[in-house]
């Protein structure tokens, strides 16, 4: 099936909205191989129609607007290659500016030939056997498979892997551990919740840090692991009868750092044979945090 039949059944393209941003430099080294040897295998759709049906949002690939039901059926969803796709559209683009196109301009597709298997489940078995899915884009397909569900700490994770968080360090800001992995979201892709998803316990304390740490550290800084190892290190040995106030305590102590110290840290780089970044970082942290309690 080539995109010029579709074109001619009125048939559209769609994506998953849940699936992982593009990458740029994919996209051109698939415009690139496509400019040179075409498109070598089919691409994988399913209908616009029977995503809807299983609980999951699509979006127009072209203009980014979800699809509602009374249209789906113009529709077609990829659940692999997007950045093939998005390499082909820029191909078409660049063809109309020539007037002699280089790009022969087809795009082939098949539909996924298990018609029995859960849509989510399909894209994260294609793209993990394909090219490889990342923390961040576990989280994603866990959250496209419960957009019905009430899980707000998978919300939050999700939005913070949205801002550029790894999955390990997003887990370890809301829970203050980095339980909440691959295997927690893969199960929810699979619609099995674990306890330790459901679990918000820690949310708002990570939340509300996150916002206190954005006063003087960088986005570069928040997103490492090394200011949250520290706090939860901090916690970790902290009393029993201290715990309760932990939060408003270290809230206190990210927004008096000053702006010196802050640039130190934000600045601080490990010497080959002595202290590493991270010793450095927590060195400092610690004497202003010994300073701050008097």
């Amino acid at each position: 099936m080539t995109l010029d039949l579709l074109k001619n059944e009125s048939k559209k393209i769609a994506r998953l909205s849940g699936n992982r941003d593009l990458n740029e430099k994919i996209v051109k080294a698939k415009m690139k191989s496509l400019e040179q040897y075409g498109q070598l295998m089919p691409a994988v759709v399913v209908d616009a129609t029977d995503a809807i049906n299983q609980g999951l949002e699509v979006v127009d690939f072209v203009t980014g607007n979800v699809v509602g039901k009374e249209e789906a059926v113009n529709y077609l969803v990829l659940v692999d290659a997007n950045h093939r796709y998005e390499a082909h559209c820029r191909l078409l683009k660049e063809n109309e500016k020539l007037d002699e196109p280089k790009y022969r301009g087809e795009f082939y597709l098949m539909y996924a030939l298990n018609t029995e298997l859960e849509i989510a489940k399909m894209l994260s078995e294609i793209n993990i056997s394909t090219n490889p899915w990342r923390g961040g884009d576990y989280a994603k397909g866990a959250k496209m498979s419960n957009l019905k569900k009430e899980l707000p700490l998978l919300d939050a994770i999700n939005d913070l892997v949205n801002e550029g968080y790894n999955l390990s360090v997003a887990s370890k800001w809301l829970t203050f551990t980095a339980n909440i992995d691959k295997k927690v979201m893969n199960c929810a892709m699979d619609n099995i919740i674990l306890p330790q998803l459901e679990n918000t316990v820690g949310l708002e304390r990570g939340q509300r840090l996150i916002e206190a740490a954005k006063e003087h550290f960088t986005e570069k800084n928040i997103k490492s692991r090394y200011l949250i190892d520290w706090i939860i290190s901090k916690y970790n040995t902290t009393g029993d009868d201290g715990k309760p106030d932990f939060t408003d305590k270290m809230e206190r102590f990210l927004r008096s750092i000053s702006k010196e110290d802050a640039d130190y840290i934000k600045k601080a780089k490990g010497k080959t044979g002595g202290d590493t970044k991270e010793n450095l970082i927590n060195q400092k942290l610690t004497e202003l945090w010994g300073n701050f309690e008097g």
